[in-house]
């Protein structure tokens, strides 16, 4: 278990050191023929480039306590791609891991940057390239440090929908109107001495899955992002997805006009809350990173064979269809890799777990915690109650993605969170009392920062 917190740093002991930082971005567009990453049954990989992706850091100081938020145009980073990235800028930085978050917007038709089972091959070509473009741009951002003040706002937006629905008595992907969600951007402008804008980081739980072809795109966060680079002038915009697990953009037609209107809804409403933004004045700036074990779920002998069963039948079929490519029918035999590992798992019986970071960094009162994993927008919600800060942002897909991370209550109502995404992104389900385990995790490691300002 790794906690690092950073001590309050103090100007000729007369209150708080001020605040200094520094933003860039680089463009990570992929090359032609690489997989996309996100759907399982795309025929191919990407043909065209809708518009471009980006990297894009903030780098923060204080004293000698120094923190990086980097924000990024993909699904997620694979685990060994954190650990690579980390590395490197431990090496060229005096950033530490338990201070850099690597929060994705989860783009469905970004590149396959994860060991996604069903869902393309990784390009280590192409992620040699992304790592070290993510550590350009910290080291561009830190070569831009300045003294900055910041400030925090809230804006409502309506792009975004509760997505477990029960039709017919079984817990599908649909609407639920009646379903949490979290209708609201949260944004920290970052502040040049002057008063201009540097930078915006803007933050809204909503799963970008409205485009489903062969193109590259950033969806709707890409979207906002333009808006917002025409609207606030000389500020870097960057998006970070918040807790969207069980919520999807709306409508989702498939159609680009439709992920640009989302996109200029969202950078409408983060302009305004930018605009609104209340500052945050003095206060310590510090990090935290905890890594706990979840349980899993360990199967039945008798589910496990039956699973294998069904994905070597389901490939057969596949096999069978004319409109069946090789491409996609190479996706499908990956379900059957997962189906025996699955039995593997089932014979031995030996209970399993996997590690989930943790990471918290606050701003004086305003707080950041970054989750790895699809984290169910209750997350978000409950430490907008439990959170000792007066503005804590919740987000998702950062440092990796382990899957689904359900509430205890959406076990017994099944659907594809529950109980199938699994089969793509590991081999086993994590249990229901995860929930527990990482919100009492969380508020502690909130309260512990919360102290060191005092």
């Amino acid at each position: 278990m790794a906690d690092v917190v950073r001590p309050r740093k103090r100007a000729g002991g007369l209150g708080m050191s001020e605040y200094k930082g520094g933003v860039a971005e680089i463009n990570i567009s992929p090359p032609l023929g690489m997989s996309l990453c996100g759907f399982g049954g795309r025929k191919g990989p990407a043909e065209g480039i809708f518009d471009d992706l980006y990297v894009r850091a903030l780098v923060i100081e204080q004293g000698d306590t120094r923190v990086c938020v980097v924000t990024s145009d993909v699904i997620s980073f694979a685990p060994d791609l954190v650990g690579q990235i980390r590395a490197l800028v431990a090496a060229d930085t005096d950033i530490e891991a338990s201070h850099l978050v690597l929060n994705a917007s989860h783009s469905h038709s970004g590149p396959t940057v994860m060991s996604f089972r069903s869902m393309g091959s990784r390009d280590p070509n192409y992620e040699d390239v992304l790592c070290r473009k993510v550590v350009s741009a910290i080291k561009m951002a830190l070569a831009n440090i300045q003294v900055v003040s910041f400030s925090t706002g809230r804006a409502p937006v309506d792009i975004a929908h509760n997505r477990r629905e029960i039709r017919k008595g079984k817990m599908q992907l649909g609407h639920n109107p009646g379903g949490q969600h979290a209708p609201w951007v949260d944004v920290l402008r970052i502040d040049r001495e002057d008063g201009s804008a540097m930078g915006l980081l803007y933050a809204t739980a909503a799963h970008p899955v409205n485009l489903r072809g062969l193109e590259f795109s950033a969806e709707f966060p890409g979207y906002a992002a333009r808006f917002l680079r025409k609207n606030l002038e000389g500020a870097l915009p960057m998006f970070a997805q918040a807790c969207c697990g069980d919520i999807n953009c709306k409508p989702m037609d498939g159609a680009l006009d439709t992920s640009r209107r989302q996109g200029e809804l969202l950078g409408a409403a983060s302009l305004t809350a930018s605009l609104n933004a209340e500052p945050l004045g003095d206060g310590t700036l510090a990090a935290m990173s905890r890594t706990i074990e979840l349980p899993c779920i360990i199967p039945g002998v008798d589910e496990a064979r039956k699973a294998v069963e069904d994905q070597k039948e389901m490939v057969a079929l596949a096999e069978k269809r004319s409109e069946s490519t090789d491409y996609l029918i190479r996706q499908y035999r990956g379900q059957i890799e997962w189906a025996e590992a699955y039995l593997r798992y089932a014979e031995v019986g030996a209970a399993e777990h996997v590690e989930f970071e943790i990471q918290t960094l606050c701003i004086g009162d305003w707080a950041l915690v970054a989750y790895p994993g699809e984290m169910f927008v209750d997350y978000q919600l409950s430490l907008e109650e439990t959170s000792p800060f007066s503005r804590t942002v919740t987000l998702g897909y950062s440092n990796g993605c382990i899957g689904y991370v359900p509430t205890a209550s959406a076990y017994p109502e099944g659907g594809y969170e529950v109980s199938g995404a699994f089969k793509y992104y590991g081999t086993l389900m994590i249990a229901s009392d995860c929930e527990s385990l990482i919100k009492t995790e969380t508020v502690a490691m909130l309260q512990a920062l919360k102290s060191q300002g005092r």
